[in-house]
């Protein structure tokens, strides 16, 4: 027997709506602790994160890697920048093109963020056992193609 989320039946039955209904609601969990902490939300960790893993890219290398609009990427390190944790230069040889990299705050903040993400998963999906998550994660990894970019929430 499956749980009733709404008592609607096209709605309970619809996974699209159910897997993004879990999404919101782990978003919205996500982002209250961030905002609290540390003044950040879910999407700009993940600035964080890219810039951490990559080095100094140029911004449409991250509007790549997040499969984010160029626009929407703009707004999210506009905000890391106000927040001193991006530093933006113009390139030498391509004076449109901007680069972005981590400040030692960005770095500081990324770290300590994931830390309190961490607890934020383990709590969320408790419900589910070690297994079911693992499989829960390859399912939807099936489900991403790569050439769909995503605009603003």
């Amino acid at each position: 027997m499956t749980k009733d989320i709404t008592a609607i039946p096209e709605l309970d039955n619809n996974t699209s709506f159910i897997m993004g209904l879990a999404y919101k609601q782990f978003r919205t969990l996500a982002n209250q602790k961030l905002i609290a902490d540390f003044d950040i939300t879910l999407e700009m960790q993940g600035v964080l994160r890219v810039l951490a893993h990559l080095g100094e890219v140029p911004q449409q290398t991250l509007a790549e890697t997040l499969h984010r609009e160029r626009s929407v990427t703009k707004r999210l390190v506009d905000n890391c920048i106000k927040r001193g944790l991006v530093e933006a230069r113009k390139s030498e040889i391509n004076k449109k093109a901007r680069y972005l990299a981590l400040t030692e705050k960005g770095t500081k903040t990324k770290e300590l963020a994931s830390v309190c993400l961490q607890k934020v998963n383990t709590d969320y999906y408790s419900p589910l056992s070690a297994n079911e998550q693992q499989l829960l994660q390859t399912l939807c990894k099936k489900l991403i193609q790569d050439n769909i970019i995503l605009g603003s929430d």
